[in-house]
């Protein structure tokens, strides 16, 4: 990737869990309260992979593992607001998505650090959010990323 966070400080639980793979269950379970200290401060980048249709969708948050879970509701109600991942969870279930931190970053950092792996995975994988890198450096980009 060549690019490095500018954090100094990593809990033990960020370095514990980075790089590793959490399956739709562990999500549920890390979004719920008890797990909050260790997981509401984690600023960084994330991606869900579908293992059976080779899709990934890689994305930014705040507080990964809130987004996360917001993502498993959405995908669990059959309300995702991509209608790939929509259908793919309802045709391969909760099972085959594989989801991942990819780095860590300082919010000043996220929108650089996602464009970047949004370009990495695109080279090797299909992207569902495909649309948000193609659309990086247009109006629209601009403006759903300040949206956000």
């Amino acid at each position: 990737m060549g690019m490095k966070t500018t954090r100094k400080n990593f809990t033990e639980w960020e370095i514990k869990n980075f790089n590793q793979s959490f399956s739709f269950d562990d999500v549920w379970e890390l979004g719920k309260e008890k797990y909050r200290i260790d997981t509401q401060d984690l600023i960084g980048i994330y991606v869900f992979q579908n293992i059976e249709s080779n899709r990934c969708f890689v994305g930014r948050s705040s507080h990964i593992f809130g987004r996360l879970k917001n993502h498993a509701l959405s995908m669990k109600s059959g309300k995702h607001s991509y209608s790939e991942i929509n259908e793919d969870f309802k045709n391969y279930g909760k099972n085959s998505f594989v989801l991942k931190i990819l780095t860590y970053c300082n919010n000043s950092q996220l929108i650089s650090f996602e464009k970047s792996w949004l370009k990495t995975y695109s080279d090797k994988e299909k992207l569902y959010n495909q649309d948000k890198l193609d659309n990086w450096d247009t109006a629209k980009g601009r403006w759903i990323r300040k949206r956000w």
